[in-house]
């Protein structure tokens, strides 16, 4: 009985081990995106850099038009090979937005 409860323990804490090293990744993960987009606004040539940051809204704060932000969105796909559906991308006001659904993106094949 002791060595089937010592097992269950082993097994709990490798599982808990797994989950943290998953959060860790994750958060990175989405730092790094983050910090890409966040970058990205700001070399928009349209756009004062020192108003960028992650919740400035677009089209309020940093007085995008939709041409401008289509642009923007265009620049997104490029840098991160991806294809952002038009629904889907009037969603996107802030570079929050944009990271959280480039993580959240189903990966796409080359084709």
């Amino acid at each position: 009985m002791q060595s089937l409860r010592d097992s269950i323990l082993r097994h709990v804490r490798v599982t808990r081990q797994l989950i943290s090293t998953k959060r860790q990744l994750c958060t990175s993960t989405h730092d790094q995106v983050s910090a890409r987009v966040i970058g990205l606004v700001k070399k928009f040539d349209k756009i004062d850099a020192s108003k960028v940051n992650e919740l400035a809204d677009f089209q309020k704060d940093l007085s995008l038009d939709s041409l401008d932000r289509v642009e923007l969105v265009m620049a997104f796909e490029q840098e991160f090979s991806i294809e952002i559906p038009d629904e889907q991308a009037d969603k996107l006001k802030c570079c929050a937005d944009v990271a959280q659904y480039i993580i959240s993106a189903p990966k796409q094949e080359d084709s």
